[in-house]
This record gives C-alpha cells, structure tokens and sequence, in this order.
C-alpha cells in the first residue's frame, strides 16, 4: 500500500511565476496530489456506480413506456426523475406530490457504493487519500443530479412534471451517499477505527447492527404472516391489473414497497403508530378507513386491534435482552453498560432515519408516516432497559462464576506413599539389653494410631524376617515406657564395623502423640 504513495513523481521546479504546482508532487506547496493510479480509483469510484444506475434506470424506463404503449415524448425527464426518486426526493406529477418512496433500490444502490468504496479504500492508507475517496463518492453523484435538475426543468415544458426543491434534493444525494461511503470505509480500516475510539464504543458497534437487523426481521415476519392471513384481499387487489402485464407492475411495486411496510410492522411492534393516511395502526388500536389499491397493503389487518396485540410488545422485550448479552461478552465490567446504551442509541438513530425515508405525501390519500423521533425514542428505551438488565445479570453470574473459582480447592493430585511414624517394639538386640546408662523418656499414657501402615519387616542381623506387619490400621498403646537409644560410640563402631540396620524403621526415639 504504501507503493501508492511512494510512486508519485516529483517533477522539476518551475521558474515561471504564478504556477500552482511545485516540486515533490504536491498541489500550491501544500499536501500531496494524489499519484494518477489512485486518480484513476477515485474517478471510479465518483461516477461508475452512478452512470450504471442510470444506465438501468433508462432501460426500466424505455421498457416501461413501450410496454404501455406509450410514446417517448417524455424519456429524459422520466429518467432524471427516476433518479431523483430513488434518493427519496418527492416528485410532483400533475400537481400531485409523491413523497413515499421506496426504500428497496435506495438500499441497494447504497450497498453498491459501500462496497466500491470498500475495495479502494483497501489501496489507501492515508488520511488524505481516504477524504480524498468519501468525497469523490459523493461528488460524482452530486455531478450527475445537478444535469437531473436541469433536465426535469427542461422537460416540464412538454409533460406535466414538476422541478423538485433543488435543496432538497442535493441534501436527500449527499446524505445517502455519505453515508454509505464512511460505512464502507470505516468497514475497510475497521482496525484503525478501533484503535482511535473508546473500547465500549467499538464493541457496540455489531451489537447494534444485529439489533436493527433482528428489529426489522421481526417486522418482516409480522408482514410475511399478515399476508398469508390475507391472501384473499391480496388476491383480489392483484385481480385489478387486467392481465399479465399489469399484475407484474402490481407485483413489482409491492415488492419495491416492501421495506417500507416492513419498517413500519416493526415501529408497531415497539409501541409507536404507523398512519396511512385515515388509517392508524397500533398494537392498543386502530382507525379504519380507506387505503391504496396496492396489494401489498392487504398485509394491514381489518378492525380493531386489542386482544393479544400487546404481547408483540415482546419482540423489543427479546431484542434488549439479546444486545444485553452480546454486549457482556464482548466487553467485562461496567463498560458493558455503557456500550449497550451507545448500541441503543445508535439502533434507534437507524430506526428513526429508516421511519423519515419511509413516509412521505401520497396524494389524496394523506400522508403516510410513522412517528421518526418516537420510533428512535421507544427503540432506546427498550434495548437501553432490557439490554442494561440484561448486561448486569450477566456480569452478576459472571463475578459469581470468579468466587467460585477462588474458593473451589485445588485439584487433587494423586495421593503419595507416605510412611507414618510407628510404634512397634522390636525384638531387642544382645547390645540393646546392655546398654542402659542413656537418657530416659517418659512417655505419659496415651495411644497412637496409625492411620496406614505400609508393609514393613524387622530383619535381625541374620537377615531373616522376624515379623511382617500389614495392618490398614493399628492402634498401640504406650504406658510409661522407656525407649533407650544406643550410645553414639557405639553406633560409630558398629557403622566402622559395616554392621547392617536391625530395621527399615528410624533410629531415633519416638516421641509422644500429644
């Protein structure tokens, strides 16, 4: 990587005044231009995804009008708006605003541009070069929905097409491409992302990403089951399209749809209302009232809710409860805590983004909206206190789990031979009975056990086993019994004179058990 730095070439000095550029490859003397290999990257990366979704977009497009037989009067403008679409900027067609947009190809043309910013930004390693990237990401799309602006200002002259807020539509172009290029960069130098932010910060990273996305499966399976219940309806409203072509529009459009429903399925589930229009959905009531001939609006159920609507509020429940425990895991101590609070703060910032690019105006049937900031409130709340709950439970089993290890004994190790000290009287020797002039000990009345006696033979100079004690356990009793030791001169001479022991047992006189 660092071949793209070292392969920019300086160029000589020029001596003509006024010149931008100066020796060792930097622009005006100041940071270095960017060498023509990463250049040619970063032309890549503005303008190939861009000018292959316009690409798609035209041929949708021209598919479309010809397959209603349409004429082409208006191709351009319907493809300049098509763009603005698919950046949640609201057109106005006939008067009429649109201002729900599907999410589906907003999220994947995001996806594409991560993962293009991704595979480039590999080839950078420099602070520079990186800015260099996310703002080209962002520049060529800027580029492209400035000639948009001007086409539909053009083509409104000869179609009932309205020019958009050209604020509104630089800052709808920018955010999103923004966004997925610091999501693909920050993805391709996790490492160094890491290393500059605190601990609990970066272990809530996928804790939250798992979150959002369990969040949103959950709504996905609530759409799924509340389609199968009404098949019926949904049949009924794919009848309307008169025939193949226009069951295939119906079905295409449920589909592009289906983020949004989805979304919405899952602020339901945290407690919020999702409106459509006269209509509101909740898990303690609904307002009925009149909706879209669109068949992926089947899904919404009939009549009032109640019952045991509330025990969706479960859902949120399970899910702080999950962030909790990943949090714990990745993370010990009182950090845990603090990275399930930031884990919940950044789901509900996603889940309230995701609530403002799915509503929006739909004509005469009202606006269709979920409450944005009360969705990312209640999503706090509920991974925040669950997740806590949870995050401390497991840092109390696990503090629980260190004791136990502390006071459990160490593991036994395998038990050693050990001979105990005995008392055995052994047969005296002809030299024992002679010598009597040593010290004496009193032993007072007492017994001695011994717990395991190991085979043992008293053997007389004659080498011929006198007595074979095996004994598990032997009690003996001493009373006032005197044990006479030898003298020391004639242990000496009988050591000089290489005389074997009289017994394996110890020499020395044993001492009382109390």
């Amino acid at each position: 990587m660092s071949s793209l730095i070292d392969g920019t070439r300086s160029r000589p000095t020029s001596s003509r005044p006024g010149r931008g550029r100066t020796g060792g490859g930097r622009v005006g003397g100041g940071r270095p231009a960017p060498n023509p290999d990463l250049a040619r990257k970063l032309l890549t990366v503005a303008f190939r995804p861009s000018g292959l979704t316009m690409l798609l977009i035209a041929a949708v497009v021209v598919v479309t009008l010809v397959s209603a037989s349409s004429d082409l009067t208006g191709t351009f403008g319907a493809i300049a708006t098509t763009w603005l679409v698919i950046h949640q900027v609201p057109a106005t067609i006939s008067g009429v605003q649109l201002g729900v947009l599907p999410l589906l190809p907003t999220a994947v043309m995001m996806w594409v541009v991560a993962r293009r910013c991704a595979s480039t930004a590999v080839h950078t390693d420099s602070r520079d070069d990186t800015l260099r990237l996310v703002g080209a990401a962002v520049a060529g799309p800027l580029t492209i929905t400035a000639i948009a602006l001007a086409v539909v200002a053009d083509a409104s002259a000869a179609i009932p097409l309205s020019s958009p807020n050209t604020l509104a539509a630089f800052g709808w172009v920018a955010g999103i491409h923004l966004i997925a290029a610091s999501v693909g960069v920050a993805a391709a130098h996790w490492d160094r992302v890491v290393a500059e932010i605190p601990p609990w910060a970066s272990a809530a990273v996928r804790p939250a990403t798992a979150a959002s996305a369990a969040l949103l499966a959950a709504g996905a399976v609530a759409v799924v089951v509340s389609l199968l219940v009404s098949w019926s309806t949904v049949g009924d409203l794919l009848a309307r399209g008169n025939g193949f072509v226009g069951v295939l529009g119906l079905t295409v459009l449920s589909l592009l749809y289906l983020p949004n429903l989805v979304v919405g399925a899952a602020a339901v589930m945290t407690g919020s209302t999702a409106d459509f229009g006269n209509v509101s959905i909740s898990v303690f009531g609904n307002i009925g009232g009149d909706l879209p001939p669109l068949p992926l609006l089947g899904a919404i159920p009939e009549g009032v809710a109640g019952g045991i609507w509330p025990v969706l509020l479960i859902v949120p429940a399970a899910v702080g409860m999950m962030l909790g425990r990943d949090c714990a895991r990745r993370i010990a101590g009182q950090d845990s805590v603090l990275a399930v609070l930031t884990a919940a703060a950044g789901a509900g910032v996603v889940m309230a983004l995701l609530a403002l690019a799915a509503g929006g105006d739909l004509g005469q049937f009202g606006t269709v909206e979920v409450l944005w900031w009360g969705f990312g409130l209640l999503t706090f709340a509920w991974l925040g206190l669950f997740g806590t709950v949870s995050a401390l439970f497991a840092m109390w089993f696990s503090h629980r789990g260190h004791m136990k290890d502390e006071v459990a004994p160490p593991t036994a190790e395998p038990a050693r031979t050990v001979e105990p000290e005995l008392a055995i009287t052994a047969a005296a020797t002809p030299e024992d009975e002679d010598d009597e002039n040593t010290g004496e000990v009193l032993a007072q009345e007492s017994a001695v056990v011994v717990t395991k006696v190991v085979e043992a033979e008293i053997v007389e100079e004659s080498g011929e086993p006198v007595q074979v004690v095996t004994e598990e356990t032997v009690e003996i009793e001493v009373v006032d019994a005197e044990v006479v030791a030898a003298p020391e001169a004639d242990l000496t001479a009988d050591s000089a004179a290489g005389a074997e022991p009289e017994t394996d047992l110890p020499s020395k006189p044993q001492k009382s058990s109390d």
